[in-house]
């Protein structure tokens, strides 16, 4: 029987064997990452393609500084 994805991680932290290893793999998306919509757009895309059991949402590493008016290069 094959797991979802939500039942895989959750049994194998329960510390368990899932139907195999729960598998992950994150990126930045460099100028998608400029507007929530592409950046959101972006990680739905990596989704599909790879159907990976968790989805870690990763936004420029500088994303906080834009409101106090900084910019980066």
């Amino acid at each position: 029987m094959s797991l979802t994805h939500r039942q895989r991680i959750e049994t194998a932290m329960a510390g368990k064997t899932p139907d195999r290893p729960p598998v992950a793999l994150w990126r930045h998306f460099p100028v998608d990452d400029l507007c929530a919509a592409t950046l959101a757009a972006a990680h739905l895309a990596w989704q599909r393609t790879y159907d990976w059991d968790l989805v870690k949402v990763t936004p420029s590493s500088s994303y906080f500084i834009y409101d106090w008016g900084a910019a980066d290069e």
